[in-house]
Parts: structure tokens; sequence; C-alpha cells
């Protein structure tokens, strides 16, 4: 099984390609000219147009912001002509997630009662008619009531 292996592998090293035409080779040499040319053509292109940019675009400084004397007192902004945004209670929810009974505990004054925990997500949403825009904000709550027993 080697043996026939290492023959192949020996016809394989023996084999060459065939040569192309002259008309091919031709062919080649000129496509790959023309995409040098144009290649070349690029990186020397992009760099000019940059720097043509930077020449012809006028630059202009930034405005130097307004000097107050030290001594002089500033007035306030005026309060912006629009109304700003308002949001209104759209949405409220109370999801329940988990109940559970804590069983019969002893109160300070002696008095016996059962313990209940439920716990919550409370969700509300917020909307904003002008925009559409909407705020949501949920928060988890844990509720605790003791609840007098009478054994009877």
């Amino acid at each position: 099984m080697d043996e026939e292996n290492l023959q192949l592998e020996a016809e394989l090293k023996r084999l060459r390609p065939r040569a192309l035409a002259p008309a091919v080779e031709a062919r080649v040499a000129a496509r790959l000219a023309t995409r040098r040319r144009v290649a070349i053509g690029w990186w020397v292109a992009l760099p000019l147009a940059a720097a043509l940019a930077l020449v012809v675009v006028p630059w202009r400084p930034a405005p130097e912001p307004e000097r107050v004397p030290l001594g002089a007192a500033i007035a306030p902004d005026p309060l912006p002509a629009t109304k700003p945004d308002e949001y209104k209670p759209v949405a409220a929810e109370n999801l329940l997630y988990a109940a559970r009974d804590e069983g019969v505990v002893t109160l300070a004054d002696g008095v016996q009662a059962r313990r209940l925990r439920r716990s919550y997500v409370d969700t509300i949403t917020w909307r904003n008619p002008r925009t559409n825009a909407s705020l949501t904000w949920s928060v988890p709550r844990d509720e605790v009531r003791v609840v007098p027993v009478n054994f009877q």
C-alpha cells in the first residue's frame, strides 16, 4: 500500500503544467498592466484631492467666548420659549410573582398572628403626547401583612 502511494507521488512530481499560448499570455499581461496603472492613479489622486479640499474650503477659527469682567453681574438665561417635554402616566401594572405564608408568629404584645409575604413588580409607563416617546419604570416591592389569628 505504501509502495503504491510512493509511486503515485513520484508520477505527480513528474507532471508539469502545459505552457500557455502566447496570445493568452499577452492578454493577461495587458490587463494586469492597465489595472496597475489605474491602482497607482487612485493612490496619487486621493491625496491630491484631500489637499485640494483643504485649500479650497475656507477655514475659520472658532469664535472666542464672550469675556465678562470680574465684577459684572451675570443675568440668568431667560426660560426657553417652548414648553419642556411633558410625560403623562398612561399605564400602571402590579404583577404578583410570589406569595408565601410564613406561618404563625407571636407579636410583642403576646398576640398570635399569621405573617403573609407577597412580592410584586410595579411597572408605570409615561408617554409624551407630542413626540409619542414613552418611559417605563419597573420597581420590585415586598408586602408583608400580619393577620391576627383567633384559635377557638
